[in-house]
């Protein structure tokens, strides 16, 4: 009877170290969101200069904002504008991945992050990145999108990628670049 015992009591212990591990791994990235969300808060840049990779950040960015400028080119190719906006357009993803460099860092990265931690708190006191809504595009990938309900079509996502069993860090920022630079 001791020998069962033991078993059933190693097996209890393995079933929970496991139902604990698998908890603390997928609530992972909300604590990392909570902790980004203070570091945006209170605005501690070395804190969000670790937490984000702002070498993926700032490509994925100039990818969205190439896009963006190509289709712009083509409804203005279409209307059939002179060699003037051809060049501007040629030249504006050179100016937009300067102005890009430029001015995606910590402390600019704190303020994007603050707008939806702002809005979906109860207060400006509450860390509250993590009260968006979030998808899991594989074990690895979390994205968290934040709109407002006034304006459900400028969404603001975060996507982030595990580093380690349970480590985190943003590899993206989907901005509304449409609308950014529509002035709407």
């Amino acid at each position: 009877m001791p020998e069962r015992s033991m078993k059933t009591r190693l097996a209890i212990a393995g079933g929970v170290t496991l139902a604990i591990f698998i908890g603390c791994y997928f609530l992972s990235p909300f604590v990392f969101l909570r902790s980004l969300s203070e570091a945006a808060r209170t605005g501690d840049r070395d804190t969000l200069a670790g937490d984000i990779d702002f070498v993926d950040v700032k490509d994925d960015l100039k990818r969205q904002l190439g896009s963006v400028i190509a289709n712009r080119a083509l409804g203005i190719r279409q209307r059939k504008h002179g060699p003037l906006a051809d060049f501007a357009l040629s030249v504006l993803p050179a100016v937009g991945s300067q102005v890009i460099d430029a001015v995606v860092t910590p402390g600019n990265v704190a303020v994007i992050l603050r707008r939806p931690a702002k809005r979906s708190g109860d207060s400006a006191a509450s860390p509250s990145l993590w009260r968006g809504h979030f998808s899991w595009t594989d074990l690895n990938h979390l994205e968290g999108r934040y709109a407002s309900q006034r304006r459900p079509d400028e969404a603001l996502t975060i996507i982030l990628e595990r580093q380690g069993v349970f480590g985190w860090k943003v590899v993206a920022l989907r901005l509304p670049l449409n609308q950014l630079l529509s002035g709407s």
